[in-house]
């Protein structure tokens, strides 16, 4: 899917703060600065983008105020909802860096070109991500997503070839 459609999560309306339409956002971000820099934002399923009025960060919160929503009434029908973007208005990606939707759904393979199974989900965790690949039988192969594991990663051709773990006794 073409970047300018896809819609990325930057974070969650939590509430209003104030009284004149700000409201506090729980970041779901990587790189909360580049919040500071949107000019618009899609507001939960809504087709059309509003306009960014102002954007602050606040004890590990955003707090920010958009186009329509002037009052503490107005933010509370958007508690919960999502704030998106652009896949185009992200920032750009390093190399051999891909955005969570590219990964998902990827084809894995070992290095003698074995279907191991799909990428259906990636963990965060302290030292490295994890990537879950679910094979068409048996439990699902978890692999940290690190160089010496992840040999090559294509999403145009909706593949990976990964290096599964060998573990003492096998």
């Amino acid at each position: 899917m073409p970047p300018s459609r896809v819609r990325l999560t930057v974070g969650t309306i939590l509430g209003p703060h104030g009284v004149r339409g700000e409201f506090k956002v729980r970041l779901q971000t990587d790189d909360p600065e580049h919040l500071l820099t949107l000019k618009r934002v899609f507001l939960g399923d809504e087709p059309t983008r509003r306009t960014v009025l102002g954007v602050r960060m606040h004890a590990g919160n955003a707090l920010m105020r958009l186009q329509g929503i002037s009052s503490p009434e107005t933010v509370e029908r958007f508690r919960g909802a999502p704030l998106r973007i652009r896949g185009s208005d992200a920032r750009p990606l390093a190399p051999n860096e891909y955005f969570l939707y590219q990964i998902i759904g990827l084809e894995a393979f070992d290095e003698a070109g074995n279907r191991l199974g799909r990428i259906t989900d990636l963990m965060e965790t302290g030292a490295n991500d994890v990537l879950v690949i679910t094979p068409e039988e048996g439990a699902d192969i978890l692999l940290p997503s690190h160089p010496d594991v992840v040999l090559s990663m294509d999403p145009a051709a909706g593949k990976i070839v990964v290096r599964p773990l060998t573990y003492y006794g096998e």
